[in-house]
């Protein structure tokens, strides 16, 4: 049973009172302070680093709970060499980062390279642009979003093939995060949301044109399974959705790009609108 992004610390969150971020840093750059094209974001919840994907200086970088720089890591040569990180997914000790050379690299959460996995194609573990990606925290069972070629590929805890799925249903997927019941997949052509049981099987989509969420040009994604709320970057607001895809929330802000919720119920957003800010609600 999947548990995945899971905030046991939380119990309730007033998301509605979230209007104005409480620390914003403009940090664009080329510096170890600075974020150039940041895509997502993701939190190491034994510590409380915010983990940044800092696509325009290739590498990622690490903020403490305050938003102070701690490090950066992506290995300059070698396998290791990141082109343009784009998702994170954190389990444990191991953090997982998609790039746009189609691959996936595996890295300790203290910035020690350990494999690359896969390469560009169609087959198993091959990929064209893979975007968002997660854990499944239960068995470490990895779900990456393998965007032109349509498809969610599932990888072992050990990083090897194990299934894929989605081609039939999916065009352009962006991020997929699960929940007890369902794993959810976002899907940026309409834009909708596919939510898959775990044989597999299809169980509804929801064209958010063409529903109450009103989200035009999503990217990332993240779920409280605590509260049943669901945060999208779409491109000029955050929006917050309840457990029935019903939007209850939304707050203005440019571009925003990967989202995540921290074990003190903070909305941590890291935006790519020219100033390329880190914020956190």
């Amino acid at each position: 049973m999947a548990t995945a992004n899971t905030l046991e610390r939380i119990f309730s969150v007033d998301y509605k009172s979230k209007i104005q971020p409480i620390v914003s840093l403009c940090i664009g750059g080329w510096g170890l302070e600075n974020l150039s094209e940041p895509n997502e974001v993701t939190i190491d919840n034994s510590t409380g680093n915010i983990y940044v994907a800092d696509s325009g200086n290739n590498c990622v970088k690490v903020f403490d709970c305050d938003g102070k720089i701690m490090f950066k890591f992506g290995d300059k040569e070698g396998k290791g060499k990141m082109y343009r990180p784009i998702g994170l997914a954190i389990c444990r000790d191991r953090i997982l980062i998609s790039q746009s050379r189609n691959c996936i690299l595996n890295y300790q959460v203290n910035g020690e390279f350990v494999s690359s996995i896969g390469k560009l194609g169609k087959g198993e573990l091959e990929f064209i642009n893979p975007l968002g990606l997660t854990f499944d925290e239960s068995n470490g069972e990895v779900y990456i979003c393998d965007y032109n070629d349509n498809r969610i590929q599932i990888l072992s805890q050990e990083l090897t093939y194990k299934a894929q799925f989605g081609q039939d249903n999916l065009h352009s997927p962006l991020d997929v995060k699960l929940t007890k019941e369902y794993i959810y997949i976002l899907d940026g052509s309409n834009p909708c949301f596919h939510l898959y049981d775990y044989n597999l099987i299809l169980h509804k989509s929801v064209i958010s044109r063409e529903h109450k969420l009103q989200v035009f040009i999503p990217f990332f994604f993240f779920i409280d399974n605590s509260n049943n709320i669901l945060i999208i970057t779409d491109y000029y607001s955050i929006a917050f959705l309840n457990s029935q895809l019903e939007l209850i929330h939304r707050i203005p802000i440019t571009q925003p790009n990967g989202v995540t919720v921290d074990n003190r119920g903070r909305v941590i957003v890291v935006c790519d609108g020219g100033e390329h800010h880190l914020n956190i609600f």
